[in-house]
């Protein structure tokens, strides 16, 4: 149920985060490694505390332009091609470019940082379903190593700049700064969530309009006025991630379930957000739900877990919606294309999702 799946996310006393919340080790993962969503307080709430000031949702609206130019951009390249595959060509590129652009990383070093950052998340990807290489803790190991340096530089660099690497590295919590291996540590994180469920979800909305044409002719009617309520029946509908992990701390009576210290718990999101207690017609996909009246969906989490990159990852889910729909005529499945889940039980995604379109792109508006 949704309140089942709220209690496990938010209870935090009960339910910990620090052996990880993707795939649960059996015992809490380095001291070090225990960032944002793969920890506990305190450490969590030092952290948390400055990321959710860096993240807020009125910085990251201040992104909107830049997220339309970037959109834009994109669209423009797949123009003249008439087909492509949208996470690889559409939504991968649009997530990663994100995250260069809120780091701050050199112009001309975010091509090679946003194509490392993307074959991270693939990577971490791999592990949720066991696909990852021998070897792969490696070279994660070794992004992390360039992480580390490239946030001395920035420390070494000094402040003034209004990058999220550089307010980390001169932000103090109840007097203190961040080690430097902690604020790799939190980009990587960075890295990985807000690239991987941003891609997932800019996919999910495609496929959901392909498949509702009734939703998809009401979008297109009003794209503008729209593509906020659609992005948030595309996280309620298909969230792309199903669920999450939690390890119970002590004795805990859920439902009329009890749960023992040690044992595992799935929170499964996906339930959660088709439970017809909260939802009118929870199997239906209706992108004009009155969210105003709504209680908070699962997709970010909930309590101090709640995702503190939920702003930024919206903001993509509109914008992309907006351009890939306002700008290519007819824009659908290609015919004849089946997309296959992928493997694993977190993420909620296609492996590929080929889309087609008919003549060429209508005029940029940014």
């Amino acid at each position: 149920t949704y309140e089942g799946v709220k209690a496990v996310l938010a209870g935090y006393q009960s339910f910990s985060n620090a052996s990880g919340n993707v795939w649960p080790l059996k015992e809490p993962l380095p001291i070090e490694q225990q960032v944002l969503g793969w920890s506990d307080p305190p450490r969590h709430t030092r952290q948390r505390k400055l990321l959710v000031k860096a993240l807020s949702a009125s910085r990251i609206e201040k992104m909107r332009p830049f997220t339309e130019r970037f959109a834009d951009d994109i669209v423009d390249k797949l123009a003249e091609r008439g087909s492509f595959e949208v996470y690889g060509d559409f939504a991968a590129p649009m997530a990663a470019g994100h995250v260069t652009e809120l780091l701050g990383i050199p112009e001309d070093e975010r091509e090679a940082y946003a194509r490392s950052a993307q074959e991270m998340e693939e990577l971490f990807t791999a592990t949720l379903d066991g696909h990852a290489e021998p070897g792969y803790n490696s070279d994660i190991t070794a992004w992390l190593e360039h992480l580390i340096e490239m946030v001395r530089a920035k420390r070494a660099a000094g402040p003034g700049s209004d990058d999220l690497i550089t307010q980390l590295c001169f932000a103090q919590v109840d007097g203190d700064y961040f080690e430097v291996e902690e604020i790799a540590a939190c980009i990587q994180l960075l890295n990985a969530a807000g690239i991987g469920t941003t891609i997932g979800a800019i996919g999910n909305t495609a496929y959901l309009l392909d498949r509702h044409p009734d939703q998809k002719a009401r979008f297109l009617s009003d794209i503008e006025g729209l593509s906020r309520s659609l992005a948030a029946e595309s996280l309620r509908y298909e969230p792309p991630i199903s669920g999450l992990w939690r390890t119970c701390t002590k004795p805990t009576r859920l439902g009329d379930v009890d749960i023992e210290p040690g044992e595992k718990v799935f929170a499964l999101i996906s339930s959660g957000t088709h439970d017809p207690l909260i939802y009118d017609r929870p199997d239906e996909f209706i992108i004009e739900r009155d969210w105003a009246n709504l209680p908070a969906d699962l997709a970010f989490g909930q309590g101090i877990h709640f995702c503190v990159g939920m702003n930024m990852a919206r903001l993509q889910i509109q914008v992309a919606a907006s351009k890939l729909y306002g700008r290519l005529p007819n824009l659908r499945i290609k015919p004849g294309f089946e997309p296959e889940l992928q493997a694993g039980a977190v993420l909620r995604r296609f492996t590929r999702l080929e889309l087609v379109f008919d003549g060429p792109a209508l005029p940029r508006t940014t």
